[in-house]
């Protein structure tokens, strides 16, 4: 019997979380807003509260999706609860719409300046959809007057972030025409965001870039183009791992010693710099703005490290040759 009372006490509870929060964000929702600030305003009478709101939403959820959306709302909350404190009040109100009581007496500065804050504060988060960077709120505050309850000093807010948004909004018409370049180049921005996040490096690794030898070719023919015009220098470096009589290695320690050949070249080289696989037995690696001197110095520094960090394979020999790129069309 005692077990059943505790199970209906518990889910009771739930039902009671469920009927006061909001189940996108877990804050309070609209009702329980509304009682929790009057409950306080009763007691206190006293504060302040801040009315807010997402500006162009609506073009969010139509132009990115009901899902992005959602993930707005969320890191907004997220943001808002890191900024409120214990006793104050943090409820959703409208689709994108947010208030905050804080059950202090302040003055209308303090406001003017918190509202300020939580627009920065929104304005820089990083959102995971690179569409989006920083998120736009309109926010103002009232102070409570004698008499308020939840309604009147929502209102006198509401009115305060209606007026603020038209003035945001209030912008010179625009002919026909210039609304069509206009839409046509907000798409060509949401075109040019997606095509940059496709085409950059997701994680980029630290030392030099490792590629196919197929994409190591096609880079390599763009640097010839390159050099054609800028005047700047290339090199090529060839490196060969043999044994002491100038064969293939062992299989025995071949795979580790390419592996060990690969590391110390990514990490002795620069972010700018590119190398590959060019057979079971060599690396292959093209380093950009440097001399013939430079390039030598470099190819030393690979070997070096290379022996040192193979010291227990004796019967070994990493060798090296350097070419200079030349210009595309040159022989």
């Amino acid at each position: 019997m005692k077990r059943d009372l505790e199970a209906l006490k518990e889910e009771n509870e739930i039902l009671s979380k469920l009927a006061s929060h909001d189940w996108l964000t877990g804050i309070y929702n609209r009702g329980a807003t509304e009682t929790k600030i009057n409950q306080l305003l009763a007691e206190k009478k006293t504060g302040v509260l801040f009315v807010l709101d997402v500006d162009q939403f609506k073009q969010i959820n139509d132009r990115y999706g009901h899902i992005t959306g959602d993930s707005v709302i969320q890191e907004v909350v997220r943001i808002l609860s890191l900024m409120t404190f214990k006793n104050d009040i943090l409820g959703r109100v409208g689709g994108d719409e947010f208030v905050i009581y804080m059950p202090l007496a302040q003055d209308q500065s303090f406001a003017d300046e918190r509202c300020r804050q939580i627009r920065t504060r929104l304005l820089g988060i990083q959102m995971t959809s690179p569409l989006i960077n920083g998120i736009s709120v309109t926010v103002c505050g009232s102070l409570y007057q004698p008499g308020d309850d939840y309604k009147s000093l929502f209102d006198r807010a509401d009115q305060l972030l209606l007026a603020e948004k038209r003035k945001k909004n209030k912008k010179p018409a625009l002919t026909a025409a210039e609304e069509r370049r206009s839409a046509a180049k907000k798409g060509i921005d949401i075109d040019m965001a997606l095509i940059r996040s496709e085409l950059s490096e997701q994680e980029l690794t630290s030392g030099a870039y490792c590629q196919d030898y197929e994409t190591f070719k096609s880079i390599y023919r763009f640097v010839e183009r390159r050099l054609r015009r800028s005047g700047e220098s290339a090199y090529i470096i060839l490196f060969t791992l043999t044994d002491k009589n100038g064969d293939f290695p062992m299989l025995q320690t071949r795979e580790l010693q390419m592996d060990t050949l690969k590391s110390v070249t990514q990490h002795s080289l620069r972010l700018g710099d590119v190398f590959t696989q060019y057979s079971s037995c060599q690396y292959l690696v093209m380093v950009s703005d440097v001399d013939n001197q430079n390039a030598e110095l470099i190819a030393g520094r690979i070997s070096e490290t290379f022996y040192a960090e193979t010291a227990a394979i004796e019967d070994k020999l990493l060798l090296h040759h350097c070419y200079p790129l030349k210009p595309a069309g040159t022989n």
